[in-house]
């Protein structure tokens, strides 16, 4: 009998030890930090970042338009002084305008910053939005004393890119609207109201001359 009360309390099960609240609470700050240094979050924690990234998205989609308007009417800029220069140096022997054409120009190299845009053989230009760009002799003072550049655009980058044309051209026009001539002093505001009179696409007239 004695032995069996022995065996009994032999094989008892082991009392399981209950951590008091102190302990609890340093265990649990413990686990914390170890979940910081691994590089865990807490679902608090994991919210507030996939929160952050969103309005990060958000601000860098919304300013993504601000800053291909202005990369683009650089471009736009750019490729206007271009053409300027090389339909004047292809046409420096010439009088006037009058026997000057799309094709020859292009033949004579006046558009060859357009790169593949531009067909030598047959004078067909493509502008770097897309559409038709054009070239004709035109008047400003004198019969054929410019070649006119037709140029379609969006209206915000010619809204950005105006008054740069204006300084390099001897006229412009835009939706058909005069916007500079040697009578007409550029002003910013007639010009914006002229881009955005057609919709979406703006229609830039710019007429280069031998002296501009």
């Amino acid at each position: 009998m004695t032995n069996n009360i022995a065996n009994l309390k032999t094989n008892a099960p082991t009392p399981v030890a209950v951590p008091a609240p102190a302990d609890r609470k340093s265990s649990l700050l413990r686990t914390a930090r170890r979940r910081r240094q691994s590089g865990e979050l807490s679902l608090i924690e994991g919210a507030a970042v996939m929160a952050g990234a969103a309005l990060l998205a958000l601000v860098v989609y919304q300013g993504r338009s601000f800053v291909m308007d202005r990369i683009h009417a650089h471009q736009f800029k750019s490729e206007a002084q271009l053409f300027r220069s090389g339909i004047q140096d292809a046409t420096s022997s010439d009088v006037d305008f009058s026997t000057e054409t799309q094709q020859t120009l292009a033949k004579n190299h006046a558009f060859d910053s357009a790169n593949s845009r531009v067909n030598t053989s047959t004078g067909a230009l493509t502008g770097i939005f897309g559409g038709a760009v054009t070239a004709v002799p035109g008047t400003i003072a004198s019969t054929d004393d410019a070649m006119i550049v037709t140029y379609p655009v969006p209206s915000t980058v010619c809204s950005l890119s105006i008054g740069a044309v204006a300084g390099a051209y001897a006229k412009v026009t835009v939706n058909g609207t005069t916007v500079y001539d040697p009578n007409t002093p550029f002003s910013g505001a007639t010009a914006g109201t002229a881009c955005a009179s057609a919709g979406a696409t703006a229609s830039i007239g710019m007429y280069a001359t031998h002296n501009n």
